[in-house]
């Protein structure tokens, strides 16, 4: 199955020679036909100590792969693809990882089963070591003021750099250190602007649930499972800010022994800004749950507004003399718990989507600066200010040629026993990305 994807989809590049078929068409698609991409390998070794004495480490290996291309078919019309490929072993499989947990095939929710029970050997046809996929595949219409794209797009709203609270539409994995990339969701995106840009409206339906579930259920179709979002946006002076309301679906299976999943439809208020304040950028997102459309009740009358609030706020700030680029994020997360003994109730939420961290409150850090034109040191920092946790992850990484980085760096975790960042072990990696 995955050949005859590849197949098909280099033949839709026109590379099998038999997509155009007259000198007028060819001449069309040379003019018009663009492909780059890149390709990261990530080697990671983790360390595994006692009382700050390494006692044992095992590895773990992420090749992966993105080729995009753009065509422009017409004057008004574009159309942009991107195929991925991902091969991940050792302890960068995300299957041996929750079964390092206990928690067995948990990600994979097929069959009513236990998953204590089931093993890979269960599911003989799948490959749980490498994946090849379309992420992006959409089409673009411009009509003056008014654009319209549809088909597997990179929905994401928010203007925060380690969080985005409005983004609603796709899991985003926290720490992520091999590929940049926003998930496609199956939808469309219509918007229209006004008074020469300075405002606009734009919107999407998506026809995925947050999950992206790969199995199909009888009421995906019902219309109470559309997820959605309004925002009305507006440049003022510096700033751009926005306005937003918007419908999350998330799909659970919390019961393995029986086969319906559990939908998960809660509205939000959000807003978000960026602009500049002397020579510091600023910029900030929130949203605030209003409706749980589940439970059929106004959320904020029931529940502390803190609760129902995710937020972030940050600014970036190039030290001078020092030549530090800067950048610092706070994070509130109201799902959360300041209580790390209440972790335990969170892991399951955690995994499948319903939450995105375990507790309330982060403070994140990135420092970094440039030497000698090819090599930059940097460090990456989070602090879970509620049970005093935290992580670092310095990196020295240069570019011996205009299209290679190579990069080493290391994940370091402090904390009390239980507390949330006391559960990762040290790490050590090697990155490098070849870009075409």
């Amino acid at each position: 199955m995955k050949s005859r994807l590849l197949v098909l989809f280099l033949t839709s590049l026109g590379l099998g020679g038999a997509a155009f078929s007259t000198s007028a068409q060819e001449s069309f698609y040379e003019e018009t036909f663009s492909l780059y991409g890149y390709v990261v390998n990530f080697f990671n070794a983790n360390l595994y100590a006692d009382d700050w004495r390494i006692t044992d480490s095992d590895y773990g290996n992420i090749l992966y792969g993105r080729l995009k291309g753009d065509w422009n078919p017409g004057d008004n019309l574009s159309f942009h693809t991107e195929l991925a490929y991902q091969g991940s072993v050792g302890n960068q499989n995300p299957f041996v990882v929750y079964e390092s947990y206990g928690l067995g095939l948990f990600i994979f929710d097929g069959p009513a089963t236990d998953p204590e029970e089931e093993t890979q050997f269960d599911y003989p046809f799948n490959d749980f070591v490498q994946s090849v996929y379309v992420d992006h595949l959409w089409g673009s219409i411009n009509l003056g003021r008014f654009d319209v794209q549809f088909g597997k797009l990179p929905i994401a709203w928010g203007t925060g750099y380690f969080f985005n609270p409005t983004s609603k539409t796709a899991l985003m994995p926290f720490l992520q250190l091999v590929s940049e990339e926003t998930p496609g969701t199956i939808g469309v995106i219509p918007s229209i602007s006004f008074f020469g840009g300075l405002l606009s409206i734009q919107g999407y339906a998506a026809f995925q649930d947050k999950t992206h579930s790969t199995f199909p259920d009888g009421v995906d179709g019902d219309w109470a499972n559309l997820p959605f979002g309004l925002k009305l946006q507006g440049i003022a002076g510096s700033f751009d800010l926005s306005v937003s309301w918007i419908k999350e679906v998330i799909y659970t299976r919390p019961d393995f022994t029986k086969p319906e999943y559990i939908y998960h439809r809660t509205h939000y208020l959000g807003a978000d800004f960026a602009g500049a304040i002397w020579n510091f950028g600023v910029y900030g997102e929130a949203a605030l749950e209003i409706w749980n459309e589940s439970q059929e009740k106004l959320v904020f009358k029931d529940d502390p507004f803190f609760d129902l609030l995710e937020v972030c706020v940050g600014f970036d700030y190039l030290i001078p003399v020092l030549e530090i680029d800067t950048r610092v994020e706070y994070f509130h997360y109201g799902p959360g718990t300041r209580e790390k003994s209440e972790y335990g109730d969170s892991i399951s939420k955690l995994l499948s989507g319903q939450q995105m961290v375990l507790a309330e409150d982060y403070l994140l850090f990135h420092f970094e600066r440039s030497f000698l034109d090819y090599f930059t040191i940097g460090t990456a920092g989070f602090i879970n200010l509620n049970d005093r946790s935290l992580g670092f992850v310095p990196e020295l990484s240069g570019e011996p040629y205009g299209n290679l980085q190579v990069g080493l760096g290391a994940m370091l975790f402090l904390g009390d026993e239980g507390s949330e960042f006391d559960m990762t072990e040290p790490t050590v990696y090697l990155r490098c990305k070849l870009s075409f």
